[in-house]
Order: C-alpha cells, then structure tokens, then sequence
C-alpha cells in the first residue's frame, strides 16, 4: 500500500490541467504496470524501429537521387544531340529530318515567348501536357516528366522532356519493399527482444522465486538453479548462492552457539541451584550459611565471566571502529595488570619489544640499527603516555589500525592461557606490526587448534580448570575485524601465538 500511495502521488495530476498532461501522466502509469520484460522489449523495439526506419528512408532517398541524377544526365546528352541537329539560322532554326528521338522523349525548339518551332518525337500537346512556362529554365518535374529547358543562341529556346512514370513506379515499388520489410523486421525484432529479455531475466525469477519460497517457507537452505555461463547473471546467481551458503552457515552458527550457551550456563545454574536447595534443606549454623554464599558468590562470578564473554563475542559483529594505535604501550600496560596473576600462580611474565626500525635512520637497513630490549613486569621500555615531540622517535612500526580496548582485550586472554595452562616463563613480544604471546610449555597439540578456536571448547584434560571457553575464540573473533592474522606457532622450548598486521606505507599511518 505504500508503494501503491507513493507512486500515486508522483504521478498525481492537478485539478484543471490541460489534455497533454493527463495523457502523459496516463502513459507514464501505463508504463510503470508494465512488466520488466515488455518493457525491455519496447524499449528495444523502439530503438530498433527508428534505426529501421531512417535506415529505409535513406535507402529510398539515395535510390531516388540516384535514379534522377541518371535520367538528368540522359536529358543532357540528349539535349548535346539535339544542339548538333539543328540547322538554319535565327528563327529559321529547325531540326534535321535526321533526328529521330525514342518515343519516350519529346524534342521542342521554342522562340523566346514560347512558341514552338518545332518538334521532333512526341510533342508535350500530344502527351496531355500543358504548354510549360519558358522562363523556367533547368531541369525539373512537371506533370510525370522530366523537363530540360536551355536557352540557344538568338533568343530561341531547347526544351526536351522524358516521361517519369517508369521512376515513379521503381520508386513506390521500392517504397513497397522497404515499408514491408521494415515491418516484417520490427516485428520479428519485437519476437527475438521479449524471447531474449525472457531468458535474461529468468535467473532473477528464480532468485525471487527462491527468496518468495524461504520467506514463506522459513527454510533457508533452499538454493538459485545456477545460470550457465561466465555473464552477468551467472555471477548474480553465484553471488546469491555464496550469500544464502553464509547465511546459513551464520544461522547454524548462531544456533549451535545458542544451545551450546544455554548448555554452559545451565550447569552453572543447576549448582547453584542445588547449593541453595541444600541450604534451605534443614536450619543450620551461621558459618555454614557462610561458607554456602561464598560458594554460591564464587558460581555467580562464573556466571557473570560467561556473560560478559558472550556479550564480548556477540559485540564483535559491530562495525569497527579503528583508530591508529601503539603496540608497545598496550604491551606494557596489560603486562603490567596481570602481574598480580602471574605471582599469584608462580609464574614469571615479561615483555619484549625487538627489530623496531627508526624511520630516518641512516643504518635501518642493517641488521644493527634494531632496537631491542626487555624487561619485568612494568618495566617496558615505552610508557603509554609519550608527548607529541616524543613520537616522532618512536619506531614506525609500533603503529597499527586496531581498536586500542579491543587489543587490551585480546592480549589479557593471551595471558591469561598462557599463565594459566602454559609453562612458568610467559613473555609478550613486540615485533613489527605484531604481538606475540610466547611461554616456555609445549602448547595444545597441532590438530587441537581449530577445536579450540570455536566458542566453549577446552584443551584436553583443563576440564577441572576455571574458564568459560570464551577467551582464544573472542581473539579470532577480534582479530578478523581489524584484518589482522592469529598463528599459533610451536618451537624448541616453547609455545606462542602471534597476532599480525599487514605493514602499511608510512603516509598511511600519519
């Protein structure tokens, strides 16, 4: 309906308004119920029949000139034939008996107020042909004949005609053939155009058929029939096929996701559930009505963890917002906030930044000109809250196109598997346009990866150790948004993971 109202009132036609306008907005209505198909195949029909159409009137002009010009040059040899054949002087001037034209033409000497003189082959009187004006001279039509009218010497006149009717029934002859053959090839135009506008357009019925269908229908693994071919409408159907496949795999995705939270978040529910069960059972002692809420507290932070990380992985689907950031001060500032875990769980953490070119150095491209260095907890070698002069010194490469909470994010998670399921050395590594969280444990197995990058998956054995199963699949999650790269890497003496950027040019990084 509200298309419907839209459209009438883009072509609504005021009170009064003159004949031409009411048709036009007529047409125009006409033309917008029209359907895709007709309206190509008019639209090329109408091209087709102008091109046509001018095509066959300049076939029959030029036939028409060229026929013409053909007769004017018989009328001028004839009249260089007939100027030899005349004998006498002055207005004693008559042909020769020698003279015989073909019956066809019609040779006239005329003084100069036209009065004939005489005549060899058919005179105009006797071809029905009024007496011709002998002021007009040149070549012209008068009365189905070609006229020729030049002036002599001594005032007199040479007038010479050819009957035209053979030329005017070659040319409505031609006129016959053209207009026949304009129509049989405007129609036969109409045919192929709506035939090849029908066959276009049918991969675009079957998507519409198709969205119609999973509409109506809410399944959405139905697919397009592919079109053949490499043009157009194969790659539309292409791309609606590869749409409808990520749509789906979005769907079952999400629905997978759905129940295995639902799963995740019932177990902790069904213990709390039962702790509060057994503690309302009987009347008890005030410590063990304590020692029940610190367990229950201790489920309801669980809760709360698996709440925030799926609020964390659901707010991934967002836009991005980037934002030109430092590596290092995040590196320093994170490593700086799980230090109290890492004593905590005995464990030793510190972070590194190395092979960090200064821009402008006279020796960046030998090996000696890296800056490297390391330190323990919070003693990295770049504060978070450098100058504006100060940056200008910073290595080019710390730099990247990232979200600086999103980072700070992905890095505590690092951390806080490799401190938690990782050997007792757990290092941060700046290098250029990446960070890379290293510890000295062997790391899950190799064909362990892709389990664990998908939500609520634990590495084998950790069952017992507290987690959600949210933290390496919120790093995938994040890093896709910000085009970087996740690779787990597995080495002598140790485990990492490394999160990278493409290097960009330095004028895209100011």
């Amino acid at each position: 309906m509200r298309g419907q109202t839209s459209s009438g009132a883009r072509y609504a036609v005021p009170e009064g308004a003159p004949l031409w306008q009411r048709l036009w907005t007529l047409l125009w209505l006409s033309w917008d119920r029209l359907s895709l198909r007709l309206k190509l195949t008019l639209g090329y029909a109408l091209i087709f029949s102008v091109s046509v159409v001018l095509g066959a009137l300049c076939v029959f002009l030029l036939a028409r000139g060229s026929l013409t010009s053909t007769l004017d040059t018989t009328l001028h040899e004839t009249a260089s034939l007939a100027r030899g054949s005349l004998v006498g002087s002055g207005p004693g001037q008559h042909f020769t008996d020698a003279l015989k034209p073909p019956p066809e033409l019609s040779l006239e000497l005329l003084s100069a107020g036209g009065k004939v003189l005489d005549v060899a082959g058919q005179p105009l009187s006797n071809a029905s042909v009024p007496v011709l004006a002998p002021a007009r001279l040149g070549v012209f039509s008068h009365h189905n004949r070609r006229v020729l009218t030049e002036t002599l010497p001594g005032g007199l006149l040479l007038q010479i005609s050819r009957d035209s009717d053979t030329l005017t029934a070659l040319l409505e002859t031609l006129a016959r053939v053209l207009l026949t053959g304009s129509v049989l090839m405007i129609a036969l135009a109409c045919v192929a155009g709506y035939y090849l506008a029908d066959r276009a357009l049918k991969p675009v019925d079957a998507v519409a058929r198709t969205a119609d269908s999973i509409t109506r229908s809410g399944s959405y693994r139905g697919r397009v029939p592919p079109a053949p071919g490499t043009d157009e409408m194969a790659r539309l159907t292409g791309t609606v096929n590869s749409m409808l496949d990520h749509l789906e795999a979005t769907i079952e995705r999400e629905k997978s996701f759905a129940r295995t939270a639902a799963h995740e978040l019932r177990t902790p529910l069904t213990a709390l559930q039962g702790r509060l069960e057994l503690a309302l059972e009987r009347p008890r002692e005030a410590a063990d009505y304590r020692r029940s809420l610190e367990i229950m507290q201790g489920r309801v932070d669980e809760l709360l963890s698996l709440a925030q990380g799926l609020l964390a992985l659901a707010e991934t689907d967002r836009p991005a917002a980037l934002e030109l950031m430092n590596l290092s001060a995040q590196a320093s500032e994170v490593t700086g906030e799980m230090h109290g875990l890492s004593q905590r769980l005995g464990k030793q953490l510190g972070w590194q930044e190395s092979g960090l070119m200064r821009p402008g150095s006279a020796e960046s491209g030998l090996p000696g000109s890296a800056l490297s260095g390391s330190g323990l907890l919070g003693s990295g070698l770049l504060g978070s809250g450098l100058p504006e002069a100060g940056r200008e010194k910073e290595p080019l490469a710390q730099w990247v196109w990232a979200e600086p909470l999103g980072v700070r994010q992905v890095l505590r998670n690092l951390l806080e598997n490799a401190l938690k399921y990782g050997g007792p050395r757990v290092m941060v590594r700046v290098t250029p346009h990446a960070l890379t969280v290293w510890d000295s444990g062997p790391g899950p197995l190799p064909q362990e990866w892709a389990r664990l990058a998908r939500p609520f998956e634990r590495g084998a054995g950790l069952q017992g150790v507290s987690g959600s199963g949210l933290g390496l699949p919120l790093v995938m999650a994040l890093a896709q948004r910000w085009d970087a790269r996740v690779e787990p890497f597995w080495e002598d003496g140790g485990f990492g993971v490394r999160l990278s950027w493409a290097a960009r040019e330095a004028s895209a990084l100011n």
